[in-house]
């Protein structure tokens, strides 16, 4: 990412925090499908850990925030 190039210190900044957040959903609807909307957050932490790991403490909580949120909106959007 090229997040550090726009930062002082080691977190990223928050759009490429939300454009790894959409494209992480992205993957996991692609596997998931539908079911996604339905995985609690500690599931989805559990899922896209593999990719996140070498982030910021802070960052790896936000990612892992925006993507359950994502799906959240998702499932509230498909009810309506």
């Amino acid at each position: 990412m090229r997040g550090y190039r726009f930062t002082t210190d080691n977190r990223l900044p928050e759009r490429d925090l939300t454009e790894l957040a959409d494209e992480l959903a992205i993957q996991l609807h692609y596997a998931l499908g539908e079911r996604v909307s339905l995985l609690p957050r500690s599931d989805v932490a559990e899922l896209i850990w593999p990719y996140i790991d070498d982030l910021h403490p802070d960052d790896q909580n936000d990612v892992v925030w925006l993507v359950w949120h994502l799906f959240q909106e998702a499932r509230e959007l498909s009810e309506e």
